[in-house]
């Protein structure tokens, strides 16, 4: 329950998101202005963009398992974030989809 305060807390501090997603599509979020504060040093670059395609990959795979609640808020979250946005939506997902299964465990039980 903490958690879920948490994010609310999260996502009306974030204000308005950089991405805005439709219903059932993943945000648009530029890998390139996500590593963009890397720009003038190779390796670093790379790496940040290889991460945040890693990343993104991963968001896709959870986004139609994510809560809708959860998949709003962590947008808002990510879209705060001066980089690794791909990286701040997959990790607020997956504590999203795993509170989300908690609570139907939770509520399986006191049935």
């Amino acid at each position: 329950m903490k958690r879920i305060g948490f994010f609310i807390f999260l996502g009306i501090a974030a204000g308005v998101a950089q991405a805005d997603p439709t219903p059932g599509n993943v945000p648009d979020f530029s890998v390139e202005q996500s590593c963009a504060i890397f720009a003038g040093h190779p390796r670093p670059l790379t790496v940040c963009q290889e991460s945040e395609s890693h990343f993104r990959d991963e968001v896709v795979s959870m986004w139609t398992r994510s809560p809708v609640l959860g998949q709003e808020q962590c947008v808002k979250l990510a879209a705060q974030s001066e980089r690794g946005k791909y990286e701040v939506l997959a990790r607020c997902l997956r504590a999203a989809i795993s509170e989300a299964a908690w609570k139907d465990a939770v509520g399986t039980i006191k049935r």
